[in-house]
C-alpha cells in the first residue's frame, strides 16, 4: 500500500471513530464510579467496586454495578441473544435517581434494584412482546438481598411486581450488544446501554441494555 493509500484510510479511519464518537456524546455520558452504598453485605461483596454512571441528554441517569463474575450455562431457548445465562441469574445491581420507565411503560420508583436474568414464558400470553425473548427484572433491592438465592420463577415474578405496584413485573429489556461501554440506539430507535461483563472461566459476556424504549401497545 502507497503512503498516500494507507494516509487516506486513516483520514478516513479517524472521521468514522469521530463519527462515533459524536453520536455517543450527543446520546449520553458514561462515567465510572465508586462501590455502592448502604446495602446488604451480600449485594456490595456480589458486584465489582466501579459501576457506571449513564447520563442521557435529557438529564436523565442510571447507576450500575455488573456481578463480578457471571455463570455462564448453555441453555436451549428459541431465538435467546445470551443463551449461557440463567433465568434467575444475578446481573447487576442498579440505581433509579429519578426512576425508571420500564418496557412496558411502568414507572419504576427511584431507588436501588437487583437485575435479574429472565426469559419471556414460551406461552400464548407473551407472543410477539419483544423481536427476542431476553429481558432483566428489577426488584427491590431491599426485597432481594442474597444475590445467591436464585427464586422459583413465580417467586421472581412477585418479587418484581413490588417495582411496579401493579400486576406484572418490571421488566428491562435487552437487545444485542454493540461496542462494551458505548451508548448507543438500535435499529427500533431504541437508547441502549452496552457492557462488557466478567465471567467465568475467564469469558465475557457483552450485554446490550434498554434504557429508553417501550414495546408497542
Amino acid at each position: 500500500m502507497s503512503p498516500s493509500h494507507l494516509r487516506t484510510r486513516l483520514v478516513l479511519f479517524g472521521v468514522t471513530l469521530t463519527a462515533v464518537c459524536v453520536l455517543a456524546a450527543d446520546l449520553a455520558t458514561v462515567q465510572r464510579i465508586g462501590p455502592p452504598e448502604t446495602l446488604s453485605d451480600s449485594l456490595r461483596q456480589a458486584v465489582d467496586d466501579k459501576g457506571y454512571r449513564v447520563t442521557l441528554d435529557d438529564g436523565w441517569s442510571v447507576e450500575f454495578w455488573f456481578a463480578k463474575q457471571l455463570k455462564l450455562e448453555k441453555k436451549e431457548t428459541p431465538g435467546a441473544l445470551y443463551p449461557d445465562l440463567s433465568d434467575g441469574q444475578f446481573v447487576a445491581l442498579a440505581n433509579f435517581p429519578q426512576g425508571f420507565s420500564d418496557y412496558r411503560g411502568q414507572l419504576i420508583p427511584a431507588g436501588f434494584y437487583t437485575l435479574r436474568y429472565q426469559t419471556i414464558p414460551q406461552d400464548g400470553n407473551h407472543l410477539g412482546v419483544s423481536p427476542n425473548p431476553d429481558f432483566l427484572l428489577a426488584i427491590p433491592a431491599a426485597s432481594d438481598p442474597y444475590h445467591e438465592q436464585n427464586y422459583g420463577l413465580t417467586k421472581r415474578l412477585a418479587l418484581s411486581r413490588r417495582s411496579t405496584d401493579t400486576g406484572h413485573p418490571g421488566v428491562i429489556a435487552m437487545d444485542a450488544a454493540g461496542h462494551p461501554g458505548a451508548v448507543t440506539k438500535n435499529d427500533r430507535g431504541y437508547v441502549m446501554f452496552n457492557v462488557a461483563v466478567p465471567a467465568d472461566e475467564g469469558k465475557t459476556e457483552t450485554l446490550g441494555i434498554v434504557l429508553k424504549g417501550t414495546a408497542a401497545q
